[in-house]
């Protein structure tokens, strides 16, 4: 029986496993049966059924039949589909194909049947991680390379003996590049002191003095630098969008910074102050309108620029004199009343002169405050010039500025921006809040004086 089950097995070898466990079945010779009385001999063997009425073949068969030594397996198979046996076969299979799934699905539903228990895949993710943020060196890095062509090393050989400090190209006419400085360095200086400047690339010229307005902490000078198309101007910002705690960053000239084997940057941050700035050492005239960095500068940075993040100017680092200077606080000139000034010092040689409200000190104002006035934001008054034309017209400390000629005023940089454009003898509406009740008034501005105290 294991011999016939082999030669079954090999015959079919290409059929399912299924369909030759069926075949072995059908196809079997009945069983001998064993004798009653094993003591007596058994018969002859029931002769075997021709190969074409059997689903196997000898292995001697195989050779010697017609239908597989002329055509192969595949013409032995299709003459054995078409025999009438495969019917019966066939239906035998559907049968009891059709009874198992049947079995099958009785046990499923009355539960006979257990249910395998899910398997559950767990999938690592790797972690997530998060762009690296850029260093600050390189941030620093790439702001350097746009702002450093700008500036200028300066040095001034004067009453005071030699002054270092840096300069900001802001603009350039024909071969003349005017550049921005600080005006403490040509305190007592004259019209043929010798000014020397000393561009990023390295270049060396000669300098004039255009204007200083010491009350502005600005000088203008002239120099014409070569080759012309090294010459790079710095990209203009403004007061006006100037936020409290704002980062920035005090750039100085390259060759002062080396020259005193230091860095040629300093960052901090902006504070939302407004200053005004007493004279003192002997000066004659106060400084209006100083806005405040926290941060602490080498000398050599006074006259050099101040930058927001993306290298916008925003001012120029300027000194005070006497007690008004503090440690970890730099004083700055907003470029918005520095160009003014350097407009009317390339045009008539002279500073021109700056309108004049009267506030000495204010900072911003925000929050529920603000909002309890229905402002998102304002200017809180600090200190009121007295006799100037705000105290003139009742603005008093602690007040609150919303508005001047129509426009909202939301921060000391935007109050700075608008008189910087403002012309002595304007006629402006002004806004503000005294407590809770609000008062709009036309105030004539007036002119700055040299000096100023508060009420």
């Amino acid at each position: 029986m294991a011999g016939q089950g082999r030669r079954v097995g090999r015959a079919w070898g290409d059929l399912s496993a299924a369909k030759c466990l069926y075949n072995l079945v059908l196809s079997m010779e009945p069983a001998e049966e064993q004798p009653d009385n094993p003591g007596e001999e058994e018969g002859p063997p029931a002769p075997w059924l021709p190969p074409d009425d059997r689903l196997w073949r000898h292995p001697s068969e195989m050779r010697s039949h017609p239908a597989v030594a002329g055509a192969g397996r595949g013409r032995w198979f299709t003459r054995w589909a078409r025999s009438p046996q495969v019917g019966t076969w066939l239906v035998g299979l559907a049968s009891g194909c059709a009874a198992a799934l049947v079995t099958a699905g009785v046990l499923l539903a009355s539960g006979g049947v257990p249910t395998a228990t899910p398997i559950t895949t767990t999938v690592q993710v790797p972690p997530q991680r998060s762009a690296p943020a850029t260093p600050a060196g390189a941030g620093i890095t790439s702001l350097l390379q746009s702002v450093d062509p700008s500036v200028v090393g300066v040095t001034v050989n004067g009453p005071q003996g030699e002054e270092l400090g840096s300069g900001v190209i802001v603009n350039v006419t024909g071969k003349d590049s005017f550049i921005l400085t600080d005006s403490a360095q040509f305190a007592g200086s004259s019209s043929d002191t010798q000014v020397q400047v000393t561009a990023y690339w390295g270049y060396v010229a000669k300098a004039h003095v255009v204007a200083v307005d010491p009350s502005a902490g600005i000088a203008l000078i002239k120099a014409t630098l070569e080759p012309l198309k090294d010459v790079s101007p710095a990209t203009l910002g403004s007061a006006a969008n100037i936020q409290d705690g704002e980062q920035v960053i005090a750039v100085s000239s390259l060759y002062m910074a080396g020259s005193n084997n230091g860095p040629n940057f300093t960052t901090g941050y902006m504070s939302d102050i407004l200053n005004y700035i007493q004279p003192a050492n002997g000066n004659d005239n106060g400084m209006f309108s100083m806005l405040v960095a926290s941060m602490n500068v080498s000398s050599w940075a006074y006259g050099g620029a101040l930058v927001d993040t993306n290298g916008n100017l925003l001012g120029i680092v300027t000194p005070v004199p006497g007690q008004s200077s503090q440690s970890g606080l730099t004083y700055v000139t907003p470029i918005d009343m520095a160009m003014a000034d350097a407009t009317a010092m390339m045009k008539n040689g002279q500073p021109a002169p700056h309108a004049w409200l009267g506030i000495l000190g204010a900072t911003d104002l925000s929050g529920p405050t603000a909002r309890h006035l229905g402002v998102s934001a304002a200017v809180e008054v600090e200190s009121v010039a007295a006799g100037s034309p705000a105290a003139k017209a009742g603005i008093a400390d602690y007040d609150l500025i919303t508005a001047i000629g129509g426009h909202p005023v939301g921060s000391v940089g935007a109050l700075v921006n608008w008189l910087a454009t403002a012309k002595p003898g304007q006629v402006v509406s002004v806004e503000w809040f005294s407590g809770d009740r609000r008062y709009s008034k036309n105030i004539s501005l007036g002119t700055q004086p040299a000096t100023a105290s508060s009420t």
